[in-house]
């Protein structure tokens, strides 16, 4: 019903609460976040990088100036093609102030514990 997400190892459909598509570091980076019961073991999301396609074009006819363009992954348009029909919506590549704020606020908490991490394996070292 979706081999795209299949082979990508996806399977929990049912789950499937959102997704969002960024341009990252010249990858396209597809993120999945699922609903899960609190307390569950399963993880809250899973992230997916897809490198992009370049090919040269002509860019202008009369001088013969060619430039380089990127095109995404097949891959990842044919997922988020799935994961449009499966959430019965089209994705929107709007975001909100909220979602960024959301966003803001989740990676200075993982920036803090990864920090946390690393100075309690300094000090083992010590």
């Amino acid at each position: 019903m979706y081999p795209t997400l299949e082979s990508m190892g996806v399977n929990s459909f049912e789950n499937i609460e959102k997704y969002t598509l960024r341009y990252e570091g010249g990858f396209d980076v597809l993120k999945i976040y699922y609903r899960r019961e609190k307390g569950s073991l399963l993880p809250k999301s899973k992230k997916f990088k897809f490198g992009r396609a370049t090919r040269t074009v002509l860019a202008d006819g009369g001088q013969q100036q060619y430039r380089e363009i990127s095109e995404p992954s097949l891959v990842v348009l044919r997922a988020v093609d799935e994961l449009g029909r499966l959430l019965g919506q089209e994705f929107e590549d709007k975001q909100t102030k909220e979602d960024l704020l959301k966003e803001l606020d989740h990676l200075e908490r993982v920036v803090a514990n990864k920090i946390v991490e690393i100075k309690a394996k300094i000090e083992k070292l010590s």
